[in-house]
């Protein structure tokens, strides 16, 4: 039996939090199974793509590379590994190569709602958001979508970067009733309200945000910040002194330390 393989993409994570938007694979080559019949062209396909989701999760994206295309040699039909190599590209900045692999999987299989996630995501980090809308909101369309709460958080952080706060918090929150404890969506919806000066808002996001991923550095940063703008600078020092003896290294950990030069 074939392990099933994790290929879908959110802005969500890999090893850690970026700051944009946030990487996540999740399993999604069981709920397409209906739409991809086995066979053993097909099972040695899923076996080479989960090794490539094995080598994407470390970062050793020439390996990655090297099983996904191995991938599709072994099943040149087989719409999901179009799909990783799409992620693939997209991770390594090849963005024309990446659009055109999503595209390669939706040729294959129209009804796969996790492509147009991608495409969408693939937009966002183009900054090309009113085109990711358009692909996010396809997604969420169809019944087949499992995850629609990964589509919801990234067309909230698109309309955030469109400037409708409105709009985002909403998705956001569509989000979260989905998924009470999505990390993103908390955060996400921190940045909305930090962005409205809103900060006790935004603390109460970002503190839940770090309830269910601890580690998640950006939530620690970003939660500091809000409380100074709160004028509680000793616990704003508390929540930075943390993330720097925590994490060690790292862009948030850098700006950490800035901050808490200041705070001394």
């Amino acid at each position: 039996m074939v392990t099933p393989v994790r290929l879908g993409y959110t802005e969500v994570m890999l090893r850690h939090f970026t700051l944009f938007l946030v990487l996540v694979l999740l399993p999604f080559l069981d709920a397409c199974s209906h739409l991809t019949p086995s066979t053993d062209k097909t099972d040695k396909a899923k076996l080479y793509l989960q090794l490539s989701a094995d080598m994407f999760a470390q970062r050793n994206f020439s390996k990655a590379l090297e099983f996904c295309l191995q991938s599709i040699e072994k099943d040149p039909d087989f719409a999901p590994s179009y799909n990783h190599l799409g992620i693939i590209y997209m991770e390594t900045k090849r963005f024309s190569k990446s659009a055109e692999a999503f595209q390669q999987a939706l040729k294959l299989q129209p009804q796969y709602p996790e492509v147009y996630n991608n495409l969408g995501v693939l937009m966002n980090r183009q900054d090309r958001f009113n085109e990711a809308v358009g692909y996010f909101d396809q997604a969420l369309k169809m019944d087949v979508y499992v995850t629609p709460e990964n589509a919801l958080t990234n067309l909230g952080y698109s309309y955030f970067r469109l400037g409708n706060f409105a709009k985002a918090k909403a998705h956001h929150q569509r989000a979260l009733d989905m998924v009470p404890d999505f990390c993103l969506a908390n955060k996400n919806l921190g940045d909305v309200y930090a962005k409205e000066k809103k900060y006790p808002k935004a603390v109460d996001f970002y503190s839940k945000a770090l309830a269910t991923c601890p580690l998640y550095e950006e939530s620690h940063y970003k939660l500091g910040l809000a409380l100074i703008k709160m004028g509680q600078k000793n616990m704003a020092k508390a929540e930075l002194e943390k993330l720097v003896q925590r994490h060690k290294e790292g862009p948030y950990v850098d700006r950490s330390q800035e901050v808490l030069k200041f705070l001394h």
